[in-house]
């Protein structure tokens, strides 16, 4: 059936203008398995190990073959766009919203017909505009409907093109990231020198260079070249999670006659979540831009594992924000200063679990360490005299020489 599937699709793509109109579509779409699936209303794409499927229910266009194209550039944008691997996308407070939002995504800059879409268009009135990201447009609708404005069900009009579940299903998972990033690059490379184009839209994906989609994804062109474990090493920061915590439903064996007043210990209860860290770049003159690249890849296998507050600092911090998957320039470039960071007024002003600084350690520090357990990522192999927290060295290895994972905190000093 999978064969039929495929034959129907290249019958069309290969007999009608979509290769010479979208190139990198359908070198997207070659490398996809399709599958023949009635339970999705019209078409799904889905990954699992590391294969990207795409769900065709024939008969619907056999009904309405004037949303085959359309449907098809739309459920590409899902793919390049990480919807289904970025774990930026993974587990949503308002899971309705970011349906919404990851639609008008797929949707936007598509002009072949598509069934009552929903677009931006529509949602005008809640702040959301054309060129928005989906976390953004996301957070729009979060808030229009904290504000009362906007119902979870009962947006202003349009319907979902595609069926989410499968798109859903295992979105964010290890390792989903890099299997799309390989997608768009071998995908690319397949095409070959493409031509732009009167207005050069051959040569892009979703309105964008395939370039800048897997900036945008991975946070820098390609896979990390350095090695750090960093499952182990962020048990330094979920310990605190399961420190003992009072509790009066467990007297005190030491004061017994004191039932209600003195609490009693035992180990936390407490649901096991990611921890929430500060990660601050030094941004110094005298941080490379290949550093800063490779840092950039770390943050997004880092992000898989904990929740990600950037702190861009030099001599001061100059910027604070949360990290949603690229980092694609850095303000700074001054002298090297660690200090700013750990500074109380700073570190007491948000809810951590600990500190990851990647520097190359050419600057003051602090003579004392701070409350949050803290991991210093060294990207030059010099001497670096701060004499508390973790540390680690960003080495860069070939690909066949890489240790295999293994315990990496670094050592105290």
């Amino acid at each position: 059936m999978a064969d039929e599937v495929r034959a129907f699709l290249d019958g069309f793509v290969q007999s009608s203008d979509f290769v010479a109109r979208y190139p990198y579509y359908a070198a997207i779409l070659a490398r996809m398995s399709p599958v023949a699936d009635p339970s999705v209303k019209r078409m799904a794409v889905s990954l699992h190990e590391g294969r990207f499927f795409l769900h065709v229910n024939v008969e619907s266009f056999l009904r309405e073959p004037q949303y085959l194209r359309g449907i098809l550039l739309h459920e590409v944008h899902h793919v390049a766009l990480g919807h289904l691997s970025h774990p930026k996308f993974a587990d949503p407070a308002e899971p309705e919203l970011l349906e919404i939002a990851l639609e008008m995504s797929a949707n936007e800059l598509i002009e072949d017909p598509l069934p009552d879409p929903i677009v931006w268009q529509k949602y005008t009135q809640f702040g959301i505009r054309a060129g928005q990201s989906s976390l953004e447009r996301y957070e729009k609708l979060v808030q229009a409907a904290q504000a009362g404005k906007l119902g979870a069900r009962t947006a202003p009009g349009g319907e979902s093109v595609d069926d989410h579940r499968l798109l859903r299903k295992r979105t964010g998972e290890p390792g989903a990231v890099e299997q799309t990033r390989q997608l768009i690059a071998k995908a690319v490379e397949s095409a070959g020198d493409v031509d732009p184009g009167e207005d050069g839209r051959r040569a892009l994906l979703a309105g964008k260079t395939p370039g800048k989609l897997i900036e945008e994804l991975t946070g820098a062109r390609g896979p990390a070249e350095c090695f750090v474990d960093w499952k182990t090493a962020l048990g330094m920061f979920v310990a605190r999670h399961r420190a003992p915590v009072g509790t009066w439903t467990r007297p005190s064996r030491r004061f017994p006659h004191r039932v209600g007043e003195v609490p009693g210990r035992a180990w936390s209860p407490r649901e096991m979540t990611k921890p929430e860290l500060c990660v601050a770049i030094d941004t110094s003159m005298s941080m490379g831009q290949d550093e800063l690249d490779e840092i950039a890849r770390q943050l997004v296998l880092l992000g898989e594992h904990a929740g990600i507050t950037v702190v861009e600092c030099d001599t001061e911090i100059r910027r604070v924000y949360r990290f949603t998957g690229a980092i694609t320039e850095v303000e700074g470039r001054g002298g090297t200063d660690l200090r700013p960071v750990f500074a109380k007024e700073f570190l007491y002003s948000r809810p951590l679990d600990g500190i990851v600084y990647f520097t190359d350690g050419l600057g003051p520090f602090p003579e004392e360490p701070p409350h949050l357990p803290t991991l210093w990522i060294l990207t030059k192999p010099l001497e670096f005299e701060c004499r508390w927290g973790e540390r680690a060295v960003l080495e860069r290895k070939p690909a066949a020489l890489r240790p295999p994972p293994a315990r990496s905190k670094g050592r105290k000093r």
